[in-house]
């Protein structure tokens, strides 16, 4: 057992006791989450992949920091720190998720119809069943390529040969998001 430096006493806390006091507050981070791939599904955004790497940097940053500070002094003189990181992270996500499930929730801007060229096809088999992505040309500028996620039924339609029909929406927050792919 360690003794406190200053005074040479018991510390009050140990670290197995900060973890579990700590470990609740990973609970807002992985809700938010959870939350962020909930509102994709429904309201998928063109721009998703930097909210994904926002919402994954907000989880990890506070268990980088937990890490870093048990490894570099007494946990317990950290405690009040990793708590308010844990808190500021899961905040971060929930309000990831609530932008995107409100930008599309609330979204009351007519639907437009893109027509594009579909330039690839790609199924990517994980522990869960496949995920199902088309690439196709963009029509924003500024962007060459789009990735949309599609369900496999859409997959199957769709041929390379024939282009594609994107139902876009304007978004709120002015997110673009699409509902549906379908061939033309």
């Amino acid at each position: 057992m360690q003794l406190c430096p200053d005074c040479a006493a018991s510390p009050a806390l140990t670290r197995r006791k900060v973890n579990q006091a700590l470990s609740k507050y990973s609970s807002p981070i992985i809700g938010g989450l959870l939350g962020i791939v909930i509102a994709d599904r429904y309201f998928p955004l063109l721009e998703r992949n930097a909210f994904f790497v926002v919402g994954l940097c907000a989880f990890f940053a506070p268990v980088l920091f937990h890490i870093v500070s048990s490894v570099r002094k007494p946990l317990p003189l950290d405690a009040g720190r990793l708590q308010r990181a844990y808190l500021s992270a899961g905040a971060v996500t929930i309000f990831l998720a609530l932008l995107i499930a409100c930008n599309g929730a609330f979204d009351k801007s007519p639907a437009t119809q893109v027509s594009t060229s579909l330039l690839h096809k790609q199924v990517v088999r994980g522990k869960s069943g496949p995920s199902y992505t088309l690439r196709v040309r963009s029509w924003r500028a500024g962007s060459a390529t789009e990735g949309l996620s599609v369900d496999a039924r859409t997959y199957r339609e769709v041929s390379l040969e024939k282009g594609v029909v994107v139902e876009m929406h304007r978004g709120v927050f002015g997110l673009p998001w699409y509902s549906g792919v379908v061939s033309e």
